[in-house]
């Protein structure tokens, strides 16, 4: 199983092979827009599993960017608190 996939799992509250669907599904529309998105990713946890697969696939950058940011922002104001 890819980091990608488990990272999405964990975010999204589902388990990791509905987040490798989620991945397949999102690959396999190629972009398209008007495509129709699977009943279970249409409401709460599939949902957010299905949008951080598409933003992941289509926008790694951003993908990442904002993992490394929930990690780094809560740091910086750690340690702005200690150095004060």
């Amino acid at each position: 199983m890819s980091l990608t996939v488990t990272i999405i799992a964990k975010l999204s509250g589902v388990e990791p092979r509905t987040a490798r669907r989620a991945c397949d599904i999102a690959v396999a529309f190629d972009g398209n827009v008007n495509a129709v998105v699977p009943e279970e990713f249409n409401h709460g946890a599939g949902a957010r599993c299905y949008a951080l697969a598409t933003i992941a696939e289509y926008r790694p950058a951003l993908f990442w960017g904002g993992l490394s940011a929930l990690v780094a922002v809560p740091a910086l104001m750690l340690l702005k608190v200690i150095h004060g």
